[in-house]
């Protein structure tokens, strides 16, 4: 095969991808409250960025609601978990309606946000447990430089460390 006919097979072959990258007829994003026919690709482009930093903010507030503790006489505190379990309602119907419109590029861009969401969220759970286990240490050495010693180790060395408590956390977007 002689160079120019391989170079004119794939600029065929490009060509033909290029004109099958975009949907021959608009795809419909239906928001709750605005909807939207994508046609080009910076309209998918945008779109896509949209979905992928919403399911981003789902996991991250749904999250931000077990950040703040229930504690015996605040009753206040009910208010802003309230508000914020709202705000993460309305992200998850937006989510849904999205999906509800059939385009599989769209279903896995969201599936990816809320995945991107949940590795945040893990990454600050494990750097929370981290700091937690580093202060309980500290805690331990600081309590032991003070108690005798049995043996080769304290009698601190029992410390339990909790795991974040998840209420909202493991709730799905649909």
């Amino acid at each position: 095969m002689s160079a120019p006919s391989l170079l004119e097979s794939l600029v065929g072959a490009h060509q033909r991808l290029a004109a099958r990258s975009l949907p021959s007829q608009p795809v419909y994003l239906g928001l709750v409250f605005k909807s939207y026919y994508l046609t080009t690709t910076s309209q998918f482009a945008l779109a896509y960025f949209f979905l992928i930093v919403l399911g981003i903010a789902e996991r991250l507030l749904a999250f931000s609601i077990d950040c703040i503790p229930d504690k015996p006489g605040q009753p206040w505190r009910i208010i802003p978990r309230a508000c914020i379990y709202y705000v993460v309602t309305i992200i998850r119907y937006v989510l849904m309606i999205a999906i509800m419109y059939v385009y599989i590029p769209m279903f896995l861009v969201i599936c990816l946000g809320l995945a991107l969401g949940q590795i945040a969220v893990e990454i600050i759970r494990y750097a929370l447990l981290v700091r937690r286990v580093r202060k309980a240490r500290q805690l331990r050495d600081d309590a032991g430089s003070s108690s005798p010693i049995k043996g080769s180790q304290r009698e601190s060395d029992d410390v339990q460390i909790t795991p974040l408590r998840s209420n909202h956390f493991g709730d799905s977007c649909c």
